[in-house]
């Protein structure tokens, strides 16, 4: 039996944090979680998850900022990066797009929809 993936869910909001920990959690994978984006990079380098899903809106570290500095770490060990925020312009999600093995997701988001995304993820990287 495959070692179970590893997810980190940063969010400053306590029951998204929760449902979305719950919904993986039920799906069979490890989840860390952070309140923040700043608690999200030190989870992060320690732990080295296999997903990430992150708000944008964040005290401390905001989730641009915590992409835009975990996105080299993505050379030496590929892992999938989920941004959920509830708006983004058009200029933003340029951002998102020159990033490595990223997705975004618009609040409000459905947890078995963020489940289904991270789970072709990781079918496609075992494919």
């Amino acid at each position: 039996m495959p070692t179970p993936k590893t997810i980190l869910v940063v969010d400053d909001e306590a029951h998204i944090r929760r449902v979305v920990e719950l919904k993986l959690r039920n799906a069979g994978f490890n989840v860390l979680v952070a309140g923040d984006g700043q608690e999200g990079i030190e989870l992060l380098r320690a732990q080295r998850p296999d997903a990430v899903i992150c708000d944008i809106m964040m005290p401390r570290l905001d989730g641009k900022s915590l992409c835009q500095l975990t996105d080299p770490l993505k050379a030496d060990r590929r892992f999938l990066t989920v941004i959920v925020t509830c708006r983004i312009s058009p200029d933003e999600r340029k951002w998102v797009d020159s990033m490595t093995d990223t997705v975004l997701m618009e609040k409000p988001f459905s947890p078995s929809r963020l489940l289904e995304c991270v789970e072709r993820y990781f079918a496609s990287r075992e494919a």
